[in-house]
């Protein structure tokens, strides 16, 4: 047995630990890795393969000692919530074979960062940002020395991201300090490349092994669209839901209470909360809770322990809890909506039964027919063994000069040539020319404060004089942009309506635009630099949803086998030949073939562009080409119809079709001219079409901003409306900046390589564009699918549901509760609060801290025990009252005003309150 290679005293802790015998993953991996080859390990949630890289790195470290005071073992992982779990694991090995454990990260205090300085640990957990840091120390630069193993968890998330590229230039940086190279090990759930990963992980020419489990294993999956009963029909009278989404609620209601715990996943943040609120709001003793990046960490690490203690029954959830966070065992995995693609399907069900016996379950609940089919697609790839492959991102400039940076600050002068043979042993900079780091390097001596000194005569960089240079490095340690908020203001009334992310008023930001927020339709009559004023307007017309930028993207793949499927269908295939090549039940097989054959007229499939006359003035071109494909279409295609109409052009797009609408009328006809005229374009041409049209959108801008941020080139707190971005457009282009914005625009936001693959097929007549005069059924699907997104609330139901939502957020609210008397302290959440006693004493003198951010929670009760003792006060003198007015937003002196006025009243006048205070004290501070 594998275990039997590993150290003596390994094997006596896997004994005391219980385990028997090894996992598939661990089987395979242990004698990899104790030979000293470079491994990727990939395999399923739960599989056990923090053990298989940690067990054979204990084995050598116990065989070959570690006398010399130092890290020898980095474990690298790109979640902070994941530090936790993987400290208490990995302690426990460390505690049982005498190594010391320790995390580092941006919440680590000063006398812990001093201790780790003064006795480093010899393993060191720490994320991507932190390793930047820690290689600046002195002290932890000496200690790094040492390093003989670097462990990098979840991979996949950081291959297609500049987080990972970051990542790999500090290793190679790291592999320079250190004089050798180091045994890598990485560890990823899902990956669609895995040479290409590995080799991004290891570096250039480095061998490696890929140790691969069958990730699909014997998942159970399945793929369900509920009908509304009449009782549905009925709540959705009372409660003011569609009747259609009633039905999707009872069936979550039903599967999570078959289910001990179940994960309910969602694509967007918006729709965690909706879904959330809905299912609160309809079944008040339904115990679920909502999970999502947004949330403050002390909630989230809340939902996380009463989901593992089953308090909770079940969560719904962003990719928050995609990643290998320990929340126990889950049942069942609810995928609310098509998961969009493979990669997140198998991520997602992953996370349910982490019992090696145990088979992972997953239901996805489809909403319209376009759903239910990209649902089916989605099962049918996974089985058959497809994912999507993973993107790399190509040389990118932007970290180039964040790292150039960091070498500088290892080394104060390097030789060029020499530099340049480091940066290239990094896998993404694997194809850089020596001129394009010369250009970047002479881009840095151009800023202002400089970034680095170049000498042409001796081609040699050096670090600059002045504190601009270090202020840079630190404010850059992360490669995630800052993504500002706005306030939006009623220009009549003066009101806080609520805030919109920077995305949003980047691309739509402009005086005129309408767009949909808190279910009303609103005009933007103004913008300035921190907000944007409003009025509100009855017509919803060519207005658009406010969220419209955070869906994931449907790949080109997975859209052309649904195009397939409806083909499949159009030449005769039954409910039972979908139900065995999809693998979904035969209920969702029949509804798939009744809806394809509900429409009429020519039908869009893989083969078949459909260019439809939707109405006088709206356009639909069916295409099954997925998000980015479509979006790059749809841009190409607006920008020629601009140029030849003289007049705005509307276009929206999703996976299966394109929305073109003017303020006049518009001809199918001119449409299907404009697309064969693509067809027929240079590739050169097309490129240079899509830059015009890509350089002019305000998603391009934000881009351009926050790659200039990351190379230093403007401050850190510009936002897309503290500079001039047509400014910003002119001072950058022919710069590195400029050039890297437009890579990363096109490498992210749109997919130029599949669309000429298309338009090169439709020129060669392998796809066909056909002409539809009137609206069909799909066309109906696609606008409804538009308008749901539009969804107009009746202002009676919108403000019950506004006060439903805030109390539903104030009663699931967590905080930190203190006693007074015997310092007994412990989370405690408003809605399950009886009565205001410690449950270690039994003294009612009892204070909170309402805002936790560390996990050392007895760090917290002495940080704010100033805050403890006032609301201690509060509670003493208002009870459970107090206690739900202190889950609020608003400052101590607003909670003593809000109490002070409304002690005994009802629970929505002191919501109804709570939300006006919120409002106004949020508005103050979006604009101060």
């Amino acid at each position: 047995m594998v275990f039997n290679l590993l150290h003596v005293a390994v094997r006596e802790a896997l004994k005391e630990r219980g385990i028997e015998e090894p996992t598939e993953p661990q089987a395979k991996a242990i004698p990899e890795i104790l030979e000293g080859n470079n491994v990727l390990i990939i395999a399923p949630t739960g599989s056990g393969k923090t053990e298989a890289a940690m067990l054979p790195i204990l084995s050598k470290m116990l065989e070959q000692g570690t006398e010399n005071a130092g890290i020898y073992v980095l474990y690298i992982t790109p979640l902070r919530a994941l530090n936790r779990d993987l400290l208490d694991r990995i302690r426990w090995w460390g505690e049982r074979l005498g190594f010391r454990v320790d995390v580092r990260h941006g919440d680590t205090d000063k006398a812990d960062r001093q201790r780790q300085s003064k006795t480093p640990p010899h393993i060191l957990i720490t994320t991507p940002e932190m390793l930047q840091a820690v290689m600046t120390g002195r002290r932890l630069l000496g200690h790094l020395k040492e390093v003989r193993w670097v462990v990098v968890d979840e991979v996949h998330e950081l291959a297609e991201d500049k987080r990972g590229v970051q990542l790999s230039l500090a290793l190679e940086r790291l592999r320079y300090h250190v004089g050798r190279d180091f045994q890598i090990v990485g560890l990823s759930a899902t990956v669609g490349s895995p040479v290409e990963v590995a080799k991004f992980l290891m570096g250039v020419g480095r061998p490696f092994k890929i140790v691969m489990v069958n990730v699909v294993r014997n998942m159970q999956l399945d793929v369900v669209r509920p009908w509304p009963s009449e009782e549905d029909v009925k709540l959705a009278e009372s409660s003011g839901l569609f009747p259609d989404v009633v039905a999707r609620l009872r069936l979550i209601k039903k599967l999570v209470e078959e289910n001990r715990s179940t994960l309910i996943f969602v694509n967007t943040r918006s729709m965690a909360e909706l879904l959330g609120f809905r299912l609160s709001y309809l079944f008040p003793d339904l115990p679920v809770a909502v999970h999502h990046s947004s949330l403050s960490k002390m909630v989230r690490v809340s939902v996380e322990e009463r989901l593992k203690k089953g308090d909770l029954k079940a969560v719904v959830a962003t990719s928050s809890l995609e990643l290998g966070i320990d929340i126990g065992h889950i049942d069942l995995v609810i995928q609310y909506i098509s998961p969009h693609q493979v990669t997140r399907l198998l991520q997602r069900v992953g996370r349910s039964g982490h019992r090696l016996t145990a088979v992972p379950k997953g239901v996805i609940i489809g909403e319209d027919i376009n759903d239910v089919m990209e649902a089916a697609v989605v099962v049918k790839l996974a089985k058959n063994g497809f994912i999507e492959p993973t993107q790399i991102p190509y040389k990118p400039y932007d970290v180039l000069v964040n790292q150039i940076v960091a070498f500088l600050l290892l080394k104060p002068r390097w030789r060029l040539e020499e530099l340049y043979e480091i940066i290239k042993r990094a896998y993404p900079y694997r194809d850089l020319t020596i001129e394009e780091l010369r250009r970047v390097v002479k881009f840095m001596q151009d800023l202002y404060p400089r970034l680095a000194t170049y000498f042409e005569d001796s081609d040699t960089v050096a670090r600059p004089r002045g504190r601009g240079f270090y202020r840079y490095f630190y404010e850059t340690l992360s490669m995630i942009p800052d993504e500002r908020q706005y306030a939006v203001i009623n220009s009549k009334t003066g009101e806080l309506v609520g805030a919109l992310d920077e995305s949003f008023i980047a691309e739509y930001g402009n005086p005129g635009v309408k767009f949909i927020f808190r279910g009303r339709p609103w005009l933007i009559t103004e913008v300035d630099d921190r907000s944007i004023k409003v009025v509100e307007v009855s017509d919803p017309s060519g207005a658009i949803p406010s969220w419209i930028g955070e869906e994931i993207p449907v790949p080109y793949e997975v859209a052309q086998e649904v195009g397939r499927l409806r083909r499949r269908v159009r030449e005769g295939a039954t409910p039972e030949d979908i139900a065995r090549e999809y693998h979904v039940n035969e209920e969702t097989a029949k509804h798939i073939v009744e809806e394809v054959k509900k429409h009429e007229g020519p039908l869009p499939d893989d083969k078949t562009v459909v260019v439809e006359q939707f109405r006088e003035n709206v356009v639909i071109v069916h295409a099954a080409f997925g998000t980015l494909v479509n979006r790059t279409l749809g841009k190409l295609l607006g920008e020629l119809l601009i140029r030849l109409l003289e007049k705005p052009v509307g276009v929206h797009q999703d996976p299966y079709g394109i929305i073109i609408q003017t303020s006049e009328a518009l001809a199918a006809e001119l449409v299907t001219e404009q697309l064969e005229k693509l067809a027929w374009m240079e590739v050169r041409e097309i490129a240079e079409l899509i830059k015009t049209a890509l350089v002019k959108s305000g998603s391009f801008k934000r881009r351009l901003l926050h790659v200039a941020k990351r190379m230093g080139a403007v401050d850190k707190e510009a936002d897309v409306y503290s500079v001039s971005m047509s400014k910003l457009v002119e001072a950058f282009s022919g710069t590195p900046v400029f050039d890297e914005a437009l890579r990363e625009a096109l490498e992210r936001d749109l997919d130029l390589s599949h669309t000429v693959e298309v338009l090169q097929r439709i020129k060669a007549r392998e796809v066909k564009i056909l002409y539809s005069p009137q609206p069909t059924y799909l066309g109906e699907v696609l606008y409804e699918k538009l308008s749901h997104r539009l969804e107009i609330i009746p202002p009676e139901r919108l403000r019950r549901l506004v006060l439903d939502s805030t109390k539903a957020r104030l009663l699931n609210y967590t905080m930190l509760g203190v006693c007074l008397e015997c310092g007994w302290y412990g989370l405690v959440r408003v809605g399950e609060v009886y009565e205001l006693r410690c449950p270690k004493c039994g003294g009612e003198n009892i204070g909170v801290v309402r805002v936790v951010r560390s996990d050392n929670l007895e760090r917290e009760v002495r940080r704010n025990y100033e805050e403890v003792k006032k609301t201690a006060e509060i509670l003493r003198r208002y009870g459970w009252l107090g206690l739900y007015v202190l889950a609020s937003r608003l400052p101590l002196e607003a909670v003593q005003e809000v109490l002070a006025q409304l002690d005994g009243a009802d629970i929505n006048a002191v919501t109804e309150r709570i939300q006006e205070l919120e409002k106004e004290y949020l508005k103050q501070r979006l604009l101060d």
